[in-house]
């Protein structure tokens, strides 16, 4: 059949639209290939800072701090250090955070024996052995003047109790512990890990000293201490006798549960009984005792 005027007029419209389409699609692929030569040719743009740091990426260095225990040493400046032939020597005294090295020294309670006088009399001397080679430790710490041997040969007397042993042993408390006037203690890093607080160390004697004069004596310490040891385990017995008490009471309970969905009880009714003057007759149950009373008519 021939096509009619309004048919061909819609076939060459659509045939435009085509030939449009087309051509502005070849005009986009144009623009495309030049802005790629011209990107390729600029220089890259700088990355904006991410607040998300990439794992693969290493942390820089300013940013790893080191462990608790490891901090006290002091970074010496090489630029300000001359050599002198006869070792190398810094201008003047260096300690980090631009304190003096006294300063330095105070803050981290580095111990540092002190020259010894001219005149014999003015030198510390031992308790025991009246040796003037004290450990300066103690002395600087705890007032305590004893030399490193003594210390070795009487642990008894000298050794370091931790806070632990004084509050469980010697009964003190932590505010006692805490104070400095009473008892003075030595702070060490602690061993387990170094995150943890560091530990406080007291010197037994001052402990043992101190403990005695709290509870009126030897005697008042062993009494006490006894007394705990009793109030303790009065408490742990009372603890466990409400276990035993709750743990029967369910057992019962199941016990009976079970025998009431288990066993059902059938009354064995007795010869039954008239009331006098009443036409009421009584029954009961010869294995429970449960009694029923019956009408008579």
């Amino acid at each position: 059949m021939p096509l009619t005027t309004e048919q061909l007029a819609r076939i060459e419209e659509n045939r435009q639209k085509a030939k449009d389409r087309l051509a502005a699609r070849a005009e986009a692929r144009a623009k495309e290939a030049v802005n790629q030569a011209a990107a390729s040719s600029a220089p890259a743009p700088t990355q904006q800072p991410s607040s998300v740091r990439d794992a693969s990426q290493k942390r820089p260095y300013e940013s790893i701090r080191p462990a608790k225990m490891f901090t006290n040493y002091i970074e010496f400046d090489f630029s300000k250090i001359k050599d002198t032939k006869g070792g190398y020597m810094a201008d003047e005294d260096q300690a980090p955070n631009g304190m003096t090295l006294e300063e330095w020294r105070k803050k981290q309670k580095v111990i540092v024996d002190p020259p010894r006088a001219l005149n014999p009399d003015d030198n510390p001397k031992c308790f025991e052995c009246g040796s003037f080679e004290i450990d300066h430790e103690l002395w600087k710490v705890f007032g305590c003047r004893v030399c490193r041997a003594c210390k070795n040969e009487q642990p008894e007397k000298y050794s370091l109790l931790t806070k632990t042993e004084c509050r469980e042993d010697y009964l003190l408390t932590d505010p006692e512990l805490r104070s400095e006037e009473d008892l003075p203690h030595l702070e060490r890093p602690n061993p387990h890990k170094t995150t943890y607080n560091n530990m406080m160390l007291y010197l037994r004697y001052q402990v043992e000293e101190f403990a005695i004069k709290k509870w009126g004596g030897e005697e008042g310490l062993d009494k006490e201490y006894e007394r705990r040891v009793m109030l303790r385990k009065e408490k742990k017995d009372k603890r466990f006798a409400e276990k035993l008490k709750q743990m029967r009471q369910r057992t019962r309970t199941e016990t009976w549960n079970k025998r009431l969905n288990e066993e059902v009880h059938v009354h064995t009714w007795g010869p039954e009984t008239r009331v006098a003057d009443k036409e009421v007759a009584i029954r009961k149950c010869t294995d429970c005792g449960m009694q029923t009373e019956e009408v008579i008519f």
